[in-house]
């Protein structure tokens, strides 16, 4: 996106309105936030607002996770410390799964979620169930669910694309017993389970296992938490 203003429209503009202007470019790309700061004297003198930063997309960093350089990492402080959902999520899964540092990576990736960022929802609420916290990891898988419905399956694809960049120390147990790869529901005839199912958003085309309308929420749940950690398994640095 080629970010053009004109001086004159921008002299005319109250401080409050600059800052959402720079906002919503922030939001498509920091590169577009750079070039507009140096556009005006106006952009510069608002642009370390911290409601700008809690907007910033971090797509153009999408591979910089092992940037050793200073700049880098002040920028992501910089977002965590103004709320950015986004920076939140990937200092939540660096501190978790490479770091180790469990209640560190928990609380990022709760307020990432708290703030209905898709990607931390999925996580955190499969780290949740996964880990004896079922109820309430479920309200938050329940709300990816909801707001996603058959874009469900984008955002796993997401969470597994920034899985394969992390070098993965931590994995999340399961218990063979309660996970393992179980292909029918224990209570078929209850539940009148049929997991494999298939229905759009939910379908991935390199697993076998599916989600079906008439699949059970445990079923459709547990096999959530199984997906998730053979992400975990398969991962370039796993």
């Amino acid at each position: 996106m080629r970010v053009t203003f004109s001086p004159s429209v921008i002299k005319s503009l109250p401080n409050d309105l600059l800052i959402e202007v720079l906002a919503k470019v922030a939001a498509s790309s920091y590169t577009d936030l750079v070039q507009a700061k140096l556009a005006t004297k106006d952009f510069l003198e608002v642009s370390n607002e911290g409601y700008i930063f809690r907007h910033v997309s971090l797509g153009n960093f999408s591979k910089l996770l092992w940037n050793n350089s200073p700049e880098f990492w002040s920028l992501i402080e910089t977002c965590n410390n103004n709320e950015n959902p986004e920076s939140l999520y990937r200092k939540g899964m660096l501190e978790f799964f490479t770091h180790c540092r469990e209640a560190s990576g928990l609380g990022y990736l709760k307020r990432s979620a708290e703030k209905d960022y898709m990607d931390a929802c999925y996580v955190y609420g499969v780290v949740l169930y996964a880990t004896n916290l079922k109820e309430e990891g479920l309200q938050f898988l329940r709300n990816c669910e909801a707001k996603l419905g058959n874009k469900m399956s984008e955002c796993r694809r997401r969470v597994k694309e920034f899985v394969w960049c992390l070098w993965i120390k931590n994995k999340v147990s399961l218990s063979e017993k309660e996970f393992g790869g179980r292909r029918y529901c224990s209570n078929v005839i209850k539940n009148n389970c049929l997991i494999n199912e298939k229905r759009n958003g939910w379908d991935w085309k390199d697993e076998d296992d599916h989600y079906g309308e008439h699949t059970c929420e445990e079923c459709k749940w547990k096999g959530e938490v199984s997906r998730f950690c053979n992400m975990l398994r398969t991962g370039a640095y796993g």
